[in-house]
């Protein structure tokens, strides 16, 4: 028995009842099945170590039990965060959660969408923002559009070029009141590192920077915005790149605290200290945000909660008629040692 796959029928003749029956116990079915029968079916499932064949079961259901979970870095504490709380919600319940990492690919996140619908996937969560790309929205408005014909449960964390139920971080709100502390601070001379070139989070904090500082009548100038992707490693290299204009300007915004923990860090190299020669915020509140030197003032998008949120959604979406409506998640400014008061 050792050597071969454990069968239904393995149980069945164990439990001295016929196949039919183990797979009612095995699914709860309303077909009546008698208390000590079902103990023995029970019993032989321990004993024998029998795993039910989901992929079987699937195809008869014309159900996964696979929860499909796009994102763009998982090594990104903000990702991270958040497929931690999405698990941790969907742990216990008969749910495989399947992490894409795409590294904001158009022909992966394609890729991985089109996986998903191939195996009837319950669900899909795009976790990260949608990318800036006319032949990714064509293509994923189709296959978006096949998924929701197979009945999948669709959400997206931010807006989404395509019909399904999105959930607003407030990525322009963020950037506008982090723009509006520095202006309550002193500073006028302002620069900005920005987020991948195609995608939409980029864009939204951009502008979100740009229509804040207008309005305390100050620009967001082309010079003073400086290319980065996310990472710690290119707030680093942005670092490097500002240090021409580092007489220009008083503060520097990083789209998301990775970017602006790199940022600080290669400043400091440098020998240019944060916050005394130029002050320097970001946007997320990663956990490691309170422990870099000086402590990053930053938006705080509680992500963690947000994943269990989902979790919490998804299943009730899955399992019940009573869904709770999602919540946008409540943002705050969290006044750390990286800003400097000046005048």
């Amino acid at each position: 028995m050792a050597n071969k796959e454990v069968t239904i029928k393995d149980v069945a003749k164990l439990a001295e009842c016929s196949p039919t029956t183990v797979s009612r116990v095995i699914n709860n079915s309303d077909h009546p099945v008698s208390k000590d029968t079902a103990e023995k079916v029970e019993a032989a499932i321990e004993k024998l170590n029998f795993s039910p064949n989901r992929i079987a079961q699937g195809l008869k259901s014309d159900k996964s039990n696979i929860i499909g979970v796009i994102v763009h870095d998982i090594c990104d504490s903000y990702f991270a965060q958040m497929v931690k709380g999405i698990e941790e919600f969907i742990s216990g319940h008969e749910y495989i959660v399947n992490i894409y990492n795409t590294s904001r690919s158009v022909e992966k996140e394609l890729y991985a969408v089109s996986m998903l619908k191939a195996n009837r996937a319950d669900a899909v969560v795009f976790a990260g923002g949608a990318l800036m790309d006319k032949e990714y929205e064509k293509k994923m408005y189709s296959i978006v559009e096949q998924l929701k014909g197979q009945g999948t449960v669709l959400l997206g964390v931010t807006p989404h070029p395509f019909d399904i139920n999105n959930i607003s971080l407030g990525n322009k709100k963020a950037a506008a009141i982090i723009a509006d502390y520095l202006v309550e601070n002193g500073h006028r001379k302002i620069a900005f590192i920005d987020g991948p070139e195609k995608l939409y989070t980029s864009y939204l904090r951009r502008e979100g920077l740009k229509e804040s500082l207008l309005k305390h009548d100050l620009d967001l100038e082309d010079e003073l915005i400086f290319p980065g992707d996310f990472s710690f490693e290119g707030g680093r290299k942005a670092a490097l790149k500002l240090l021409d204009k580092i007489d220009e300007i008083t503060a520097v915004v990083g789209a998301n605290d990775a970017t602006a923990l790199g940022l600080i860090w290669e400043l400091n190299n440098q020998g240019i200290k944060v916050p005394s020669d130029i002050s320097v915020v970001g946007i997320d509140d990663l956990p490691e945000a309170k422990y870099s030197y000086p402590p990053l003032t930053t938006i705080s998008l509680p992500i963690h909660q947000l994943g269990t949120n989902i979790g919490k959604y998804l299943l009730e979406s899955l399992t019940s008629d009573q869904i709770t409506d999602l919540i946008n998640i409540e943002m705050q400014l969290i006044k750390r040692k990286s800003v400097k008061k000046l005048g």
